[in-house]
């Protein structure tokens, strides 16, 4: 591995700093295997919050965005990172083999790794503030480069409840109005673990790069569980040609504190090291 493939050191501290990546509950159902060829990414089901084909699909968003989180923490520290999502047939826990090879750190690799630490799931409501200019056309931008559709969720069609949780008001009334934040959806022409896993990689993407704007974030999975929503959303949004598979909230932070981070799982108690 000397001279070809970081060391051990280096993959273990990228691979803590990957698992700041969001996923549903923090429940960070991934798991790695590090051999002399690359870094192979797998789901881990045992930490699945759900036997609903929502829940699996947070597996695999979760995964997506943990990959993309490992590749630009790699091409950061100077390793460009070239991805293999789904190599093995035989085994579709296999989710991705990243392999790498030394190479310059861009200036758009440094500053998403740099608000990887920036990053929260920010619940709170969001000022009444404009977004920065051509900032939504941006992201728009960066989602379609991912083979990912990206709409506007209508003020009209989505509210808090009492608890402040965000819920989709399609077929229902008495939750409270939207706040001043803006709800975005990312859609997949097709709805398999492939582009799943495609949809969280464009997740991280656009939450690194709204964190990098300075804005607050928030994906969210819990509502597209309800299939009659998820399906009105597509109708609505998509014209009924792409599904639903994330919301993002993005805004601006209310004054005070960010968050906490949440505790995260080491590399050592998800990577299997096999070199």
């Amino acid at each position: 591995m000397a001279g070809s493939f970081p060391d051990v050191a280096t993959l273990e501290r990228a691979l803590d700093v990957a698992a700041r990546a969001p996923s549903a509950q923090n429940a960070q159902p991934w798991r790695w295997r590090v051999t002399a060829r690359g870094v192979d990414l797998f789901a881990d089901w045992d930490r699945r919050l759900g036997d609903g084909d929502g829940h699996r699909r947070d597996v695999l968003l979760s995964c997506g965005a943990v990959l993309h989180h490992c590749a630009v923490v790699l091409a950061a520290g100077g390793w460009a990172p070239r991805v293999r999502r789904f190599p093995d047939r035989g085994d579709t826990d296999h989710l991705a083999l990243v392999e790498v090879i030394e190479a310059p750190a861009r200036a758009a690799d440094l500053e998403l790794a740099a608000a990887i630490g920036d990053r929260r799931a920010d619940r709170r409501p969001y000022r009444a503030q404009p977004l920065p200019v051509g900032s939504m056309e941006m992201l728009h931008v960066r989602a379609e480069r991912a083979g990912l559709r990206f709409g506007v969720v209508p003020r009209a069609h989505w509210g808090r409840s009492p608890e402040g949780d965000v819920v989709l008001q399609y077929g229902r009334t008495g939750d409270a109005p939207a706040d001043d934040a803006v709800l975005v959806v990312l859609g997949t022409d097709v709805d398999d673990d492939r582009m799943r896993v495609r949809a969280g990689e464009a997740m991280s993407d656009i939450l690194l790069a709204a964190t990098a704007m300075g804005l607050a974030s928030c994906p969210l999975t819990t509502p597209l569980h309800d299939a009659r929503d998820r399906l009105s959303l597509a109708c609505e949004v998509f014209d009924g040609e792409a599904y639903p598979q994330v919301l993002i909230r993005l805004g601006w932070a209310p004054d005070g504190d960010p968050p906490p981070a949440l505790g995260r799982r080491s590399a050592q108690e998800t990577t299997v090291w096999a070199v």
